[in-house]
């Protein structure tokens, strides 16, 4: 058996590489492709007014997608450990990024405890929903697999 540490860790980063794919389509979707370079100047505008939101949502999604993924290959109590640990190492994966490749001093930290708070939750949520499913069982009751 896995263990919930190390497939948390695997869903997390492909969480945040999909949500980070997901959320640029749905700007693009949202906004429109610039055709022009003034055009592009106000691609950006529009794009930052809405990319709160858009992060909310898809990031929330995706967070809730993961979660659930990862705390399937478990039963009860461990199916939600691994969905929290999933939005946790989500978070500490975000942090050492935004934090390597971006401006520190320019963040809205208010707007990135509220994502944050977002995605835990939806993560945990998602270790939940995989908690309450049945076990497979191995063989249907009543069936024999010898052969008669």
């Amino acid at each position: 058996m896995t263990k919930p540490f190390t497939r948390a860790l695997v869903f997390a980063i492909v969480a945040l590489i999909v949500s980070a794919i997901l959320s640029a389509i749905v700007l693009l979707f949202l906004v429109g492709f610039p055709g022009s370079r003034d055009a592009a100047a106000e691609f950006q505008r529009a794009a930052i007014a809405r990319a709160v939101e858009v992060d909310l949502i898809v990031g929330g999604l995706v967070a809730l997608g993961a979660g659930f993924l990862a705390g399937r290959a478990f039963t009860g109590r461990d199916a939600v450990v691994t969905g929290v640990l999933t939005g946790l190492l989500f978070i500490l994966v975000d942090l050492a990024v935004v934090f390597i490749a971006g401006n520190a001093e320019r963040l809205d930290y208010a707007v990135m405890a509220a994502s944050y708070a977002d995605k835990l939750a939806a993560a945990t949520l998602g270790g939940w929903l995989a908690s309450r499913r049945r076990p497979v069982e191995a063989t249907p009751a009543g069936v024999s697999l010898d052969k008669e």
